[in-house]
């Protein structure tokens, strides 16, 4: 039985993606990815967002209520907590401008394990920031391969970075710069040599480019095995 969950557990998600927790704290800095938590039973304030006259928002109560689902955490607590694993939240955030007060002002202890990213959230990293969706059955596995009578294997934002090539070298835009090609795969490494470390013969498949420093393409026999790979 599969269930269509709302949210994913950041920890599975990391593995999933195959990214070191550097780069998770990377993404939650800049507010690339927004972390929430699911609370149960609890005691709560729900506020709601308005404005003054000039424009400036303000959140005012509106009921006390005992709530039960996910709520967002605002990015000083979120980054707080990928970084020491626990800690004290006392508001979380909900879709439609409103507010949580946590059991009156007192909060509670999350730690990493509690953390979540929301379905639509995930899916939109993935997208937008990753590269690829969370279902890619039907994709060339990047991650393991034997090319040229070479085995390759490779980590997931790796396996993205080739990903993305093949997908600009389709587009019609083979040449990418390296901060290009890291910004896509949600790197926090400066160089590509410094993601694709300890994988000796990445530059057998992915190539400088002659007179533009720091450019690179896929080298153009790899992409012709790809794009024939299933032919007779």
């Amino acid at each position: 039985m599969r269930l269509e969950r709302d949210a994913f557990e950041l920890s599975e998600l990391v593995d999933r993606w195959g990214i070191a927790g550097a780069d998770i704290r990377y993404l939650v800095a800049s507010n690339r990815i927004r972390l929430s938590v699911r609370i149960v039973a609890q005691p709560v304030v729900l506020h709601a967002k308005e404005w003054t006259a000039e424009g400036e928002s303000f959140f005012v109560p509106v009921e006390e209520k005992v709530f039960s689902g996910l709520g967002d955490l605002a990015l000083r607590d979120a980054f707080r907590l990928v970084r020491d694993g626990e800690g004290h939240v006392t508001h979380l955030f909900l879709p439609e401008e409103q507010m949580l007060t946590l059991c009156r002002d007192r909060g509670i202890c999350f730690s990493h394990v509690d953390l979540l990213v929301r379905r639509d959230c995930a899916e939109a990293l993935e997208r937008e920031v990753l590269g690829v969706p969370l279902t890619t059955s039907e994709a060339f596995d990047f991650r393991l391969f034997v090319y040229d009578g070479r085995e390759f294997a490779f980590t997931m934002p790796q396996a993205r970075a080739l990903e993305f090539m093949m997908a600009q070298t389709q587009a019609g835009a083979p040449d990418q710069h390296h901060s290009d090609i890291l910004n896509a795969v949600g790197s926090a490494s400066q160089r590509l040599s410094s993601l694709f470390s300890r994988k000796p013969w990445w530059s057998q498949l992915l190539c400088k480019t002659e007179g533009r420093r720091g450019w690179y393409h896929l080298d153009p026999d790899f992409v012709i095995w790809l794009l024939t790979r299933h032919r007779d």
